[in-house]
């Protein structure tokens, strides 16, 4: 912005402009991340703890868990994107028509497709259902 020549730029957002500028101009703007090469994996952790009740409130009936009790951590698999991609297109689906089996917006499937944007628990497991693949790993 200001024209001094500098040996190092910044990449920032100044309004909706992304600019190459130095370090001095670069306080004007909002700095921009570079993007990842590689995911990183996502860990969910359980709670280790159940959540207390007090004595005298009614408890509502509860489900049995389906996983062990011993698991403590999953792991979101690295290639997540890919791997929901190419299972909907075997299936001969569209975006919009997994969207609505899994209700969920088809932008939303659309990011986490791009690898844009990491599914939460409930979703991957939606995808997995609907899909027939593993999108998450157990870690012992």
């Amino acid at each position: 912005m200001c024209g001094a020549k500098a040996p190092r730029l910044v990449k920032v957002r100044i309004d909706s402009a992304v600019l190459m500028v130095c370090d001095k101009c670069a306080k004007y703007g909002t700095p921009l991340e570079k993007k990842r090469e590689t995911p990183v994996p996502v860990v969910f952790q359980k709670p280790l703890q159940k959540p207390r009740v007090a004595q005298n409130a009614r408890r509502a009936p509860h489900r049995q868990m389906s996983e062990s009790a011993d698991m403590e951590e999953t792991v979101l698999v690295e290639d997540y994107g890919e791997v929901i991609k190419s299972a909907r297109e075997k299936m001969g689906w569209t975006q919009d028509e997994l969207a609505r089996k899994i209700m969920e917006r088809k932008n939303v499937l659309s990011s986490i497709e791009r690898g844009a944007l990491m599914p939460d628990i409930k979703t991957a497991r939606k995808l997995e259902k609907a899909l027939g693949v593993t999108l998450l790993e157990k870690i012992k």
